[in-house]
């Protein structure tokens, strides 16, 4: 493995986002979803790269103050690294540098793994959504990291630079 990079994706990047949407959910959207999300203004989204291989992504939407994560995916064959923790931590840092006081996010009932990471990172559980996820009628468990680290505006990637 190469020196991992961590950047800001656009929309020239959704291919390769696609293609690890599709290899990590069974319900992973049409590739116009990839497409209409790169491009929404309200979405930011990283991408972590071992050279040109694209094998982390992590995207949330900016909704006024809150920071709406839309997805968390990592390569199967790289999972238990820390690579998502790794791509979690920079979107909660992203979120406040951009300006939201909170983050929300919805995950699998039985994402143990994934629900053991959120609550390393702070997240509590806040609610259930009922047969959320269509595939399975798997609830989904809502968590929500109410404490976001202090912001620096000056790192925030998204922003324009003049």
């Amino acid at each position: 493995m190469n020196e991992l990079v961590i950047r800001p994706l656009t929309v020239s990047d959704a291919g390769k986002v696609y293609a690890l949407l599709k290899a990590s959910f069974s319900i992973p959207g049409e590739y116009e979803d990839t497409l209409n999300n790169l491009s929404n203004p309200l979405t930011r989204a990283i991408g972590m790269f071992d050279g040109d291989d694209l094998i982390g992504y992590g995207a949330f939407w900016l909704l006024m103050e809150e920071a709406h994560v839309t997805h968390v995916a990592i390569l199967e064959s790289l999972r238990g690294r820390g690579l998502g923790k790794n791509i979690m931590e920079r979107l909660i840092q992203h979120a406040s540098d951009c300006g939201a006081r909170f983050m929300e996010l919805e995950c699998r009932r039985g994402n143990a793994t994934a629900l053991s990471m959120y609550h390393k990172l702070g997240f509590l559980r806040v609610g259930f959504k009922k047969n959320y996820y269509p595939d399975t009628n798997e609830d989904a468990v809502v968590l929500a990291l109410i404490a976001l680290p202090a912001p620096n505006f000056e790192n925030d990637p998204f922003l324009t630079k003049e």
